[in-house]
């Protein structure tokens, strides 16, 4: 074929050369993020994915009929998990992507638009800094970044991601890739949905770079993920515990299909806060989720 040949293609709607595997991707993820808020989606989510998965629905109809429903059923009380699952997919199916912290704004502004706008203040960052009690750690929370510092982080942490020049992931620059993405969920400057956000960031964010993504680990251990990021970013020295980003990374293995990694949510406990609730550091001791240490800590 000569080069004048290939000029005889026509360009073409992208979302109409997207394979199933794909489409079976976009509703695995989506569907599985919201198992980090404890949240379950539809039977009739379920059904209209399936149809999208067929290739009977495009995703555009699909989110049509999604906000319709709601619309209808307003106490549903699986709304926020179907519209927000409804919106991750929009966003995978459309791959878009710039590194700058602008872009973490606009995923949180699209997933959340379809929620009360005074609830989840969809892409407005939050006026007081929060603390969230955890399970592994014994009711603790990480220390997230205060409102004042949201812009000065966030600029940095761009800055510094877009000086480095990824290749195809040597053991140091997943560890850094995964730093990153922690580093930003630690800065929490939303309301709301700061994981699930975080979450389709980086998804986005590999698919830029050109790897291929897993269903597998988002879809079935949103959890893990979850507390793999308070891992990362947790520091208490006088309970003997440092940020430790060996989960995260051990996630993110998994999701690039590197590795098949146990991922067990019993591995990410801190033990010393669980045997001392007294060490607890962000929030006052005496709110520990277990005072008695024979209690155990078990998941």
């Amino acid at each position: 074929m000569t080069a004048d040949g290939f000029d005889n293609f026509d360009y073409e709607k992208a979302s109409e050369h997207i394979s199933e595997s794909s489409r079976r991707h976009y509703w695995a993820v989506a569907i599985g993020l919201q198992d980090v808020d404890g949240l379950n989606v539809s039977r009739y989510l379920r059904e209209t994915a399936a149809s999208y998965i067929k290739g009977e629905k495009t995703i555009a109809e699909t989110g049509e009929l999604v906000r319709a429903y709601h619309a209808d059923n307003a106490n549903e009380t699986c709304a926020e998990a179907d519209l927000v699952s409804q919106r991750i997919a929009e966003l995978l199916e459309r791959g878009v992507f710039y590194l700058a912290p602008e872009m973490l704004s606009e995923i949180h502004r699209y997933l959340f638009q379809d929620l009360d706008q005074d609830i989840y203040r969809p892409g407005e960052f939050k006026t007081e800094r929060m603390v969230k009690q955890e399970e592994i750690l014994n009711g603790d929370s990480v220390l997230y970044a205060d409102p004042m510092a949201y812009d000065m982080s966030l600029r940095g942490a761009f800055a510094s991601e877009a000086a480095k020049g990824y290749t195809t992931f040597s053991a140091d620059e997943l560890k850094s890739f995964c730093h990153f993405i922690a580093f930003l969920w630690q800065i929490h400057p939303f309301a709301e949905g700061n994981t699930r956000t975080v979450a389709v960031f980086s998804e986005l964010y590999l698919n830029y770079l050109g790897f291929d993504v897993t269903n597998e680990p988002f879809g079935e251990h949103a959890r893990f993920y979850r507390d793999a990021l308070v891992r990362a970013m947790y520091r208490n020295a006088p309970a003997g515990v440092m940020p430790d980003g060996s989960f995260l990374v051990a996630f993110y293995e998994n999701v690039l299909g590197f590795a098949e990694n146990n991922l067990s949510r019993e591995d990410l406990v801190c033990t010393p806060l669980f045997e001392n609730p007294d060490l607890l550091r962000n929030v006052d001791p005496k709110e520990a989720l277990r005072r008695n240490a024979s209690s155990g800590s078990s998941f």
